[in-house]
C-alpha cells in the first residue's frame, strides 16, 4: 500500500475512503505497523524532539489499537464508521497538545494536502 494512502488513511479518518480500501488498510497492517508508519511521517515532516517522539509514539500506538478494536467490533457500517471518526478526533486532541503550534499547523496542511489528492484520485477513478 503506498505512504501516501497510509498518511491519508491515518490522519484524516476513514470517511472519504471507500470500503474497499479500509478493509486492505485494516487487515494488511498490524497496529504497530501503522502506528511505526505515522510515527516515522511525523518524524522526517514534524522535526520532533526527542520528547515528543516518545510521546507521539505512545499516541500513535494507542490510538492504531483503538481503531482496530473499533473497526473489528461487530456494529453496523455507520456505526463503526462514527466510532473510528470519534476516535480519530481524540487522537487529534493528543496530537496539538504534544506538538508546537507551528508543528501542528504543519501537521493540518499535510493532511488537507493529502485529503486533496485523494479526492483527485478518486474522481479519476470514477470517471474510466
Amino acid at each position: 500500500m503506498k505512504p501516501t494512502l497510509l498518511f491519508v488513511l491515518i490522519f484524516t479518518g476513514v470517511a472519504a475512503f471507500g470500503q474497499e480500501n479500509l478493509n486492505d488498510f485494516m487487515t494488511e497492517h498490524s497496529p504497530e505497523q501503522r502506528a511505526q508508519f505515522q510515527t516515522d511521517y511525523m518524524k522526517e515532516n514534524l522535526s520532533l524532539t526527542d520528547d515528543q517522539l516518545t510521546k507521539i509514539q505512545g499516541i500513535n500506538l494507542k490510538y492504531a489499537e483503538k481503531m482496530q478494536e473499533a473497526y473489528e467490533a461487530p456494529t453496523k457500517k455507520l456505526q463503526k464508521q462514527k466510532a473510528l471518526q470519534r476516535i480519530n478526533a481524540e487522537k487529534e486532541g493528543e496530537l496539538k497538545l504534544t506538538l508546537s503550534p507551528d508543528q501542528y499547523a504543519t501537521y493540518e496542511k499535510n493532511k488537507e494536502a493529502m485529503k486533496k489528492k485523494i479526492k483527485e484520485r478518486a474522481a479519476e477513478k470514477s470517471e474510466q
